[in-house]
C-alpha cells in the first residue's frame, strides 16, 4: 500500500515512478504466494492422475527458479539420472513442492554459493535433493522445520515445508532433511516405487 501510494505523487520522477511500480508489483506477487500458499494448505494435497517423467519434472522446476539463481549470484545445477522414471501424481504439486524447496536452499546461500537439484532411482525409491552450501540448520531447528507456520523469516508463513511434505505424503513418500550448521543442507523427497513407473517407449 506504501509503494502504491507513492506512484500517485505529482512530482515524481520517471525514474522514481517505475522503481515504486516495480517494487509493487514485487509485494503483490509475494502476497499471491501467500494466499496461494493459505489456501494450498487449508485444502489439503489430493493425488492427481498426471504422467510426469523425473527429467521433466525437474526441468519444469529449474526453469522456474533459475532467474532467482542468476539475480542472486548463486550457482544452480542440476543433475537428473532417473529421467525414465514416470510418476502418476499431480505435476503442478509435485513442481511446486521442489520450488519451495530451491527457494530455501537459494535463500540459505550467500552470492557465491552453490545450489544442486538431483534424481536417482535406487532399489525401490526414487530420490529426489537439494543440496545447498548455506549456512545450514542446527538440530533444534531441522526438529520444526516441517511444522506448519513455523519459520525463521520474517515474512515467511511457515508453509512451505508442511506443503511440500504435505505433497510428498500425498505420492506416497516422505520428505527428510540432512544438515550441519556452517557445512550447507540437503533436502530429500523419497517417493516409493509403487508410485513411480518406467516409461514404455
Amino acid at each position: 500500500l506504501l509503494y502504491s501510494a507513492n506512484l500517485g505523487q505529482a512530482q515524481l520522477t520517471d525514474a522514481a515512478r517505475v522503481r515504486f511500480a516495480d517494487k509493487t508489483s514485487a509485494q503483490l506477487k509475494r502476497l499471491e504466494r501467500l494466499i496461494q500458499e493459505v489456501l494450498l494448505f487449508a485444502r489439503g494435497e489430493s493425488l492427481g492422475r498426471d504422467t510426469i517423467c523425473a527429467g521433466q519434472l525437474l526441468a519444469d522446476a529449474a526453469e522456474t527458479v533459475r532467474p532467482l539463481f542468476l539475480a542472486k549470484g548463486v550457482a544452480f545445477r542440476v543433475t537428473c539420472n532417473a529421467g525414465d522414471v514416470c510418476l502418476i501424481g499431480s505435476r503442478k504439486d509435485l513442481a511446486g513442492a521442489l520450488v519451495n524447496l530451491l527457494e530455501n536452499a537459494l535463500q540459505a546461500c550467500a552470492e557465491g554459493g552453490k545450489v544442486i537439484l538431483g534424481a536417482e532411482a535406487s532399489g525401490r525409491q526414487l530420490r529426489i535433493g537439494v543440496r545447498d552450501t548455506g549456512s545450514g540448520i542446527s538440530p533444534e531447528v531441522q526438529a520444526r522445520v516441517f511444522e506448519p507456520f513455523f519459520t525463521t523469516r520474517g515474512q515467511g508463513t511457515g508453509l512451505g515445508l508442511a506443503i511440500a511434505l504435505g505433497v510428498a505424503r500425498a505420492h506416497g513418500g516422505t520428505i527428510n532433511v540432512n544438515s550441519l550448521p556452517g557445512e550447507g543442507s540437503e533436502f530429500v523427497i523419497l517417493l516409493p516405487v509403487k508410485a513411480a513407473a518406467w516409461r514404455e517407449d
